[in-house]
């Protein structure tokens, strides 16, 4: 697959005085320094998150940042190449990563660049970091985990009688096999049961979900799309299957919503990547070692609620979920 590379320049006011970057030697003249995104599969909420992390850098540096985007589209190979082209040749002065498929092998591919991750949902399970706390490694960043019991323990408020949940997710991959586990555990301290159906680590169409979906959709009473690179990018497979056989779709992805998702107990992906582009902010400027930084999360939950689609469902919110609703959708 053809590698894409999407070169995004940035013009920001000059310093007179150059600071000192991590890995960046100071020079006498305002420096010009290079900001790799890397994400192995892009979606709306990556985006979200490299926008807001891109948009603090703007508004804060006070010195000209180069922007390189790559976007492998799901190609593990050609993210690879891209990760050992912002390192050899272009010299990039920190990367920062969405997702954990798409951390993992930059983490992997270099020591020594700065890294800075967002939108990873469970860092320590998924071997992305050691500890969520100080380390001397050249990394941190921000996590998205909402706890799988508080998610369950949400559809139960709409659905108390629910026993019997699906859950679609990319095998092999760590992020969605943790994520998996955690809901089963939740589950079964829940008295809940839990019926999966899988994709393969490439999907890369709408239609792989839906074809698992279907294998799963008569026997459960809710969907539930997980944080994972393919439901990310192709959960509207999932949700379409859903919605046709009237099985609500659960998610923590937020842009699901648009698609048809009933409810979505989630992070707010611009909050995290603007948390992502303070810490490069003090790597950059202030030359702050990564490991010095701990990895944080927004504490704030969105608890979204499409309207729209309770419609479509005949189904009805209570309303005192709705009175803690951060958003509804009508």
């Amino acid at each position: 697959m053809k590698l894409f590379n999407i070169f995004i320049s940035i013009n920001l006011l000059l310093a007179l005085v150059a600071p000192q970057s991590f890995s960046h030697p100071t020079g006498e003249a305002s420096p010009e320094l290079t900001v790799g995104l890397a994400v192995l599969k892009d979606n709306a909420d990556y985006h979200a998150a490299r926008t807001a992390f891109v948009s603090v850098l703007e508004e804060k540096m006070d010195f000209h940042v180069h922007f390189k985007l790559l976007d492998a589209y799901g190609d593990l190979e050609s993210y690879q190449k891209g990760l050992k082209r912002f390192v050899e040749e272009d010299k990039v002065d920190l990367i920062f990563t969405t997702g954990t498929r798409s951390t993992i092998p930059a983490i992997q591919y270099s020591s020594k660049v700065p890294i800075v991750f967002s939108a990873v949902a469970a860092p320590v399970k998924a071997g992305v970091v050691k500890s969520l706390a100080r380390r001397e490694e050249n990394v941190t960043g921000t996590h998205c985990e909402v706890p799988a019991y508080a998610q369950l323990k949400t559809i139960l408020k709409i659905f108390p009688f629910v026993r019997t949940l699906g859950i679609v997710y990319t095998r092999d991959e760590p992020n969605a096999e943790i994520q998996l586990q955690d809901f089963q555990a939740a589950a079964k301290e829940l008295n809940l049961n839990i019926l999966t159906a899988s994709v393969s680590p490439d999907c890369r169409s709408e239609h792989e979900v839906a074809q698992a979906t279907k294998k799963i959709v008569d026997k459960v009473e809710v969907l539930i799309a997980l944080q994972d690179t393919s439901l990310a990018r192709y959960g509207k497979g999932m949700v379409d299957i859903g919605l046709r056989s009237s099985i609500p779709t659960y998610t923590s992805l937020t842009h699901l919503l648009s698609a048809g998702a009933l409810i979505s107990l989630g992070m707010d992906f611009k909050n995290i990547g603007a948390m992502a582009g303070e810490k490069a902010y003090k790597i950059l400027k202030s030359s702050v070692p990564p490991g010095h930084m701990p990895i944080t999360v927004d504490q704030k939950y969105l608890l979204v609620i499409n309207l729209n689609a309770a419609h479509k469902m005949g189904i009805t919110i209570p309303i005192q979920v709705l009175r803690t609703a951060s958003r509804i959708i009508k």
